[in-house]
């Protein structure tokens, strides 16, 4: 499996230092790191390089950065720049100085109160977010970052989409972590901020009790248990709004849910305040010592500690409870840790008789304390020499070939060859296509072996955008087009009512890409000429266009019987007739003999020849030209 290169140690655009790796998702690598230009500490992602052949994901990175610019909020993790570097695409945020609560989490559950507090930070970022429309698809706790100064913030808006009904470009699409996903993601329906809701009271569950409601192997099991399966109950000490308020979190129906962060951020603040209520109006601080003491240390209830006396007897003592301020609910920030007032050490009730004391026995004999010297005198002598050996030897190296000029498969072949690694990134080079045009890092040094390099290939020049010609000379229109690197073919076609030698329009069309050294077709009006259009000899003609400014009509008659042998003749005539008004555009009458012509110059229309005979006999056919 392809794995991207460690930057540390680059500067991207000369200008953002990549320091350490500190974090790593689906098609991104994130890296603790500085701005040059505003000497300040930054958090930088870098897309992983085989992505950036697809258009798909280096959209959906670019999407990332934007929706973390729209949503800036407190809360949320800000975004400062993007960029396209030669290493990836990136972008640069805010580094929250802290740590995630996936890691909070491996220590154990949280207090209830401080996980309340965290739990209302996370709705109010996730709020200002649901109020632009914009739902995260994504809330874990590795999504969570919690400062050192309290501050919960939520980050990685990689998945987020507008929440648009069905409008939503990926509603037939599972995005998420299953472990965390609401059912309607489970089934690839539109999400919504309930979505999210859902998502937080999974996240709160795990603060409450120490592991999520469904943790299983299968992620088709783990859709099941989220789609039909009620959560396990809480543990017994958590205070029952908190309980409440997981279990509408978690309803399976979004309807029944919060509608949102700022709904269910508003019910964690009401929960703490009514807590803290009842706990100003008597609520019993402490159990009695009696009953204190009752279970002993291997079941000692809430309120007790054990103490181990010599010899191992434990007494439990009852110590008051701890006075917890609300986290973020009143006037301490929202998520920090609950502060408690230390108790002092306990007090034992009464003074216990030491067990008595045993004979004396001799258990470490001078012959075996120098066995054991020798022992570890020659356990230390076989390390050093191990280590000696390793230092002396080091790793194994090897120096980088040259792969540019070669092809991916050649350079991957090579590299291997080497005992490397190669991974491959694409841009437009004047270079033939499938060349490698850059590595790095470069011919001749000297890396440790299995190293990986990262070989940059050709796509080829640059795609062209095909330039606005119509309307212009073919000889203006054939010098742009060189200009911008692309060939030219001429294409003739019939243009009435447009000068000779114009461009009519072009193939590909104006604004559309074409590869570089590509040929675009120009369309050029020809020089105008007569075009035969139509013919007939009888009564009348059917109706037929005229597309050019003139058009004309050749005929050919012949008087034939008595007609032949007498002086003077009567033979037919024909009437135009503008097939639209009826008007009468022209008449004339036929005369004896072959390829007559009488041109009309009425101009494009709808027309129609109407011939009547004269009173001799006669042969005649008429055809009709076009002049464009």
């Amino acid at each position: 499996m392809p794995y991207a290169p460690d930057l540390s140690g680059h500067a991207l655009d000369d200008r953002y230092e990549l320091h350490a790796l500190i974090g790593e998702g689906a098609f991104g690598r994130v890296y603790q790191g500085r701005d040059r230009r505003l000497a300040r500490p930054v958090a930088i992602k870098v897309i992983k390089p085989w992505w950036t052949e697809d258009p798909d994901w280096v959209a959906s990175f670019e999407r990332e950065a934007q929706l973390l610019a729209r949503v800036s909020d407190p809360g949320i993790v800000q975004i400062f720049d993007v960029g396209h570097a030669p290493e990836g695409l990136y972008y640069v945020s805010e580094l929250v100085d802290g740590e995630n609560l996936a890691s909070r989490l491996r220590r154990g559950a949280l207090p209830p109160w401080q996980a309340c507090g965290i739990a209302a930070q996370l709705c109010r970022g996730l709020a200002h977010a649901h109020a632009q429309r914009i739902v995260h698809r994504d809330v874990k706790p590795a999504n969570i970052l919690l400062s050192s100064r309290g501050r919960v913030k939520v980050g990685d808006f990689g998945v987020a989409r507008l929440a648009e009904g069905t409008t939503d470009g990926a509603a037939a699409t599972v995005v998420g972590t299953p472990k965390y996903m609401a059912p309607e993601q489970g089934r690839g329906r539109p999400t919504t901020p309930a979505t999210d809701v859902y998502s937080v009271g999974v996240v709160f569950y795990e603060m409450l009790s120490g592991k999520p409601p469904f943790n299983e192997d299968s992620v088709v099991a783990m859709a099941v248990r989220h789609l039909q399966d009620p959560p396990p109950p809480l543990p017994a000490g958590v205070p029952a709004p908190l309980a409440a308020i997981v279990g509408r979190a978690l309803a399976k129906d979004p309807a029944r849910r919060y509608a949102d962060g700022a709904e269910m951020a508003d019910a964690l603040v009401e929960a703490r305040r009514s807590y803290s209520g009842r706990q100003r109006t008597g609520a019993p601080r402490s159990r009695s010592r009696a009953t204190a003491h009752a279970p002993g240390p291997a079941g000692a209830p809430v309120g007790t500690r054990a103490l181990v006396a010599p010899g191992g007897t434990a007494t439990a003592v009852s110590t008051p409870a701890p006075v917890r301020r609300a986290a973020g609910l009143d006037d301490a920030p929202a998520g920090a840790p609950a502060r408690t007032r230390d108790p002092g050490p306990p007090t034992p009730d009464a003074t216990r008789p030491a067990p008595p004391a045993f004979p004396r026995r001799n258990v470490n004999p001078a012959a075996r304390r120098r066995a054991i010297a020798a022992l570890a005198l020659a356990f230390a002598l076989l390390t050093a020499m191990v280590a000696g050996s390793i230092l002396l030897a080091g790793p194994v190296r090897t120096r980088v070939p040259k792969l540019t000029g070669l092809s991916r498969a050649a350079a991957r072949a090579r590299a291997h060859r080497g005992h490397l690694h190669a991974l491959f990134a694409t841009r437009y080079d004047a270079a033939p296509a499938g060349t490698v045009v850059a590595q790095h890092p470069g011919a001749g040094v000297v890396v440790k072996d299995g190293s990986t390099v990262w070989a940059t290939v050709s796509r080829g020049l640059a795609p062209v955008p095909v330039p606005l010609v119509v309307q212009e000379a073919s000889s203006e229109a054939q010098a742009t087009m060189q200009g911008s690197g692309l060939k030219t073919a001429i294409t003739y076609v019939a243009a009435p009512g447009i000068t000779p030698g114009t461009v009519t329009r072009t193939f590909p069309r104006a604004g559309v890409s074409a590869p570089a050294h590509s040929t675009v077709t120009l369309f050029e009006a020809e020089t105008p000429r007569w075009r035969p259009l139509t013919s007939f000899s009888g009564g009348r003609s059917t109706v037929f266009s005229i597309r050019g400014r003139q058009w004309r009509m050749v005929y050919t008659m012949a008087f034939h019987g008595t007609c032949t042998w007498i002086f003077f003749c009567s033979g037919p005539s024909a009437q135009v007739v503008n097939a639209a008004t009826g008007s009468t555009v022209d008449s004339f009458g036929l005369n004896d003999g072959a390829t007559r012509t009488t041109t009309v110059s009425s101009g494009p229309g709808e027309y129609e020849i109407r011939v009547k005979p004269g009173g001799d006999e006669a042969r005649w056919s008429l055809q009709v030209e076009d002049y464009y």
